[in-house]
């Protein structure tokens, strides 16, 4: 077994070929704390562990071979964490063999390859290798990927840097990967070559057309001043920028770092840790930009934050980055994942209307190999290590055993968390020695679930005990932690006590979707109502100010968690469809993780505080009577899809896209939207097959005589656009005919736009549409499956949110 080169211990690292310049003494980033030397005994996690090592992992492995390829690198990196922690013979011969066929694919003829497809691929795949060479190595002590990887890594190097090629891939992950191998190997030419990919994106030093925003390269990496584009190659490039940072001590790299994260912690993160706001390009979205059902919030982007998170502690020793983390941990990323680790969500959303459901296989099957990663290598985020200080960052019930002080120590936690805020923490040094302990204490017991003001608990902070032996101390917090600086001997406790009520989260107020709206949470846990526990649905529920809630522990659902329960209002419609009847009933709300694990249903994370922000069915009406149709058909997925066919679930590339898009109901169901992005409620998806026209009409119960119109446009800013012109045509006999006009046809958004004319009587009205058009370039990501175009398209498509048709003698109908 090999030990890692620490030279980051050295207090300067002198980089040439890059800047030139040397950097400034800096702490570094923290010590490595072998996997092997961490194990973890935990109610909450171990079950988890256990689904991972038997269950997710066989199901991948067999899946690769049955479609005869090498499984993935995140995989075979998976593998390699589990075998440091549960050596297993039989696993590790599979292993070898399938790792040669991943030695083929990656280095064909035992050769490195020509470099030529940067764009599609080859170094992600490579850098995904050089992760999985190292663990597996650090596993097994077998050399030959950890060999194949250095080959790999000195080919790269041997054709790109200054004086030689400038080009840079545009996915970031090979940066993560050469920073691997430099502290497996101590050879500092991966660093430089990792700061040169860095330091080259957004210059076009050589020519090269820029891959623009999606791909972080649309200006210098240092120069960037907000988080953008695709989430997984942002939080890929930004994990080793900050990695860059603590190790070099460049004041550039820590200043982007800095500026980077509080753009998107500040700004752009949902309340569960998930980044994404786009299905399109998976972007992030402009500031304070978080739908709730359009989300992306793709799990990768999960994994990603909590790689950048990790990071950005190990530059700064703060705390915040370790609540960030937990966050996502305990929500964003384990709501990627079946309870019984067999199907998986790419994308997140906060509320569904129900139809959504996790797949054990899809498309670009990058989630569920990258999620049992993550679990297998758990334990290396527990704690930390930087000289004589010791941080417990996760309360996770585990055993580590290290070096503190010149002394061997072992330390110990015994916890029931998420459940419960208790932790015991037992310190056993061979012999009396001085350091630092220092305990997180989780931003959630104070006013803010995240960092920054994005954010917020509608209550006062929560008291936390810490005792020392028994005895009561007092807690001076230092970047977020309780440090105790002692001279420590065998059988010293520590103990905290952190109180979990039941707290109401409520957004900044430029979240325009959560206006209104409040959200549970209980300790780490972000909670969600499921119609599976509240017959009914949970879209016409409310939560009054008074509401109280308390929490109970029930083993017998969902492996065992605490659910939440309330008395909140609920709104329905009388019998005669209008009026509205508001009465008490009782809510139960479960972690927001555990969601989608029976049947489907609506599902919401946040609730209504009050009647106004409810969904309740439509008053009848002219537009609600009538019969729909259109020339796109309904607005679904299969409608929608060139030549109508879908392909399966497993080889699609987005296995269950939510975009909102709900049919011909939409249309009239009388719910006022935000604004035209809207991506927190529904609207009808209009998507010619050919062409740039497209219809959608009411065909009325009975003859009615109307004087105007109103039609809210939908603009997700991606594919569904507001159209370029419309008309609206009457029925008259078997003829549609023009209405006449008294005012503009508008294509404004985030309004409605009304069309008044002369009055006519008729049994039905149609809206003729000449849609707006984009064009995507071969090879580009396009709609509608996010898939490389095979050619040029200009694609056609746009939304409508609401259609209200009126009487030309009554109010809105």
């Amino acid at each position: 077994m090999r030990t890692y080169l620490l030279l980051l211990a050295l207090p300067v690292i002198v980089m040439t070929g890059c800047t030139g310049e040397k950097p400034e003494k800096v702490t570094g980033p923290v010590d490595l704390i072998a996997l092997n030397k961490v194990k973890i005994h935990d109610q909450f996690w171990n079950p988890r562990i256990e689904n991972n090592m038997k269950v997710s992992i066989p199901v991948m492995l067999d899946k690769y071979e049955e479609m005869e390829r090498a499984p993935d690198p995140k995989l075979v990196e998976a593998i390699g964490y589990l075998l440091q922690t549960n050596p297993d013979p039989v696993l590790q011969e599979r292993m070898d063999i399938d790792n040669e066929k991943l030695i083929g694919r990656v280095l064909p003829h035992g050769k490195p390859r020509a470099w030529k497809q940067l764009l599609n691929g080859e170094m992600y795949s490579a850098g995904h290798f050089m992760e999985a060479a190292v663990a597996y190595y650090d596993a097994t002590g077998n050399r030959r990927m950890l060999d194949a990887a250095i080959l790999l890594a000195d080919d790269i190097d041997s054709h790109f840097g200054p004086g030689k090629r400038l080009d840079v891939s545009q996915h970031e992950e090979l940066k993560i990967g050469l920073l691997k191998l430099y502290h497996a190997t101590g050879d500092g030419k991966y660093l430089n070559l990792s700061r040169f990919f860095m330091d080259e994106r957004g210059h076009s030093h050589n020519g090269r057309e820029l891959y623009g925003e999606y791909a972080q390269d649309h200006m210098p990496v240092v120069e960037q001043p907000e988080a953008v584009g695709h989430t997984v190659r942002a939080t890929y490039l930004y994990t080793p920028l900050a990695e860059l940072a603590a190790i070099t001590g460049d004041d550039k790299y820590k200043g982007a770092s800095d500026r980077l994260w509080e753009d998107a912690l500040y700004r752009k993160t949902y309340i569960t840790g998930s980044i994404g706001t786009y299905r399109d390009h998976e972007d992030y979205g402009k500031a304070y930009e978080l739908p709730t059902v359009s989300c992306w919030n793709e799990t990768c982007a999960s994994i990603g934050n909590v790689f950048w998170n990790y990071q950005m502690f190990s530059l700064h020793r703060n705390a915040k980055y370790f609540d960030v983390l937990e966050n996502v941990l305990y929500n964003g990323f384990l709501s990627g994942v079946s309870l019984d680790g067999n199907e998986y969500f790419y994308q997140n959303p906060l509320r569904t209307f129900g139809e959504f459901e996790r797949h054990p296989w899809f498309g670009p099957n990058c989630c569920p190999p990258n999620v049992v990663r993550l679990l297998a290598s758990l334990g290396k985020y527990i704690y930390a290590t930087s000289g004589d200080d010791f941080y417990v960052n996760l309360f996770i019930g585990s055993t580590v055993e290290t070096t503190l002080g010149n002394k061997q120590v072992t330390i110990s936690q015994e916890t029931g968390y998420p459940w419960v805020g208790n932790v015991k923490i037992k310190v056993e040094p061979e012999g009396s020695d001085k350091f630092t302990i220092n305990v997180r204490i989780p931003g959630w017991t104070a006013s803010e679930p995240l960092p920054g003001d994005l954010y917020a608990f509608n209550d006062q902070q929560q008291p936390v005990i810490m005792k020392l032996n028994g005895r009561e101390i007092e807690i001076q917090p230092a970047n977020g932690y309780a440090s105790i600086s002692r001279t420590w001997k065998n059988g010293d406790i520590i103990e905290l006590d952190m109180e979990m009520p039941v707290r109401k989260v409520i957004s900044n107020e430029k979240v325009v979707e959560n206006k209104g709206m409040v959200a549970l949470q209980r300790g780490p846990l972000v909670y969600c109502a499921e119609e599976a526990d509240n017959a009914g649905g949970v879209m016409n529920l409310y939560i009054p100010n008074d509401a109280i809630f308390e929490s109970e522990y029930q083993e017998d659902i969902l492996g065992g968690i605490v659910v939440v329960k309330g008395t909140v209002r609920r709104v329905t419609r009388g019998d005669d469809q209008v009026s509205v009847t508001t009465v008490e009933s009782p809510i139960v709300a479960i972690p927001y993780y555990s969601w989608a694990n029976r049947e489907e249903g609506e599902m919401t994370v946040w609730i209504p505080a009050s009647e106004e922000r409810v969904l309740l069915p439509p008053v009848p009406s002219i537009a609600s009577t009538s019969r729909v149709t259109s020339s796109c058909g309904t607005g679904s997925i299969e409608d929608n899809y060139p030549g109508g066919n879908v392909p399966d679930i497993a080889t699609r590339f987005y296995p269950r896209a939510q975009s909102g898009s709900a049919g011909f109901a939409a249309l009239y169901d009388q719910i006022t939207p935000v604004n035209s992005f809207d991506g927190s409620s529904t609207y009808l998806s209009l998507r010619p097959q050919t062409g740039n026209d497209a219809w959608v009409q009411y065909d009325f119960s009975k003859a009615e005589k109307i004087g105007s119109v109103d039609v809210y446009w939908k603009d997700d800013k991606q594919y569904s656009l507001a159209p370029e012109s419309w008309q609206l045509m009457y029925k008259s006999g078997n003829k549609w005919l023009p209405v006449q006009n008294l005012a503009g046809y508008g294509v404004e958004k985030d309004k409605f736009n009304t069309v008044t004319f002369e009055p006519v009587t008729t049994n039905g009205l149609r809206l003729v549409i000449k849609l707006s058009g984009q064009t995507f370039r071969k090879g580009e990501l396009g709609p509608p499956d996010g898939n490389y175009m095979p050619e040029e398209t200009i694609w056609y498509e746009t939304g409508i949110i609401e259609w209200r048709v009126n009487a030309a003698d009554s109010s809105i109908q």
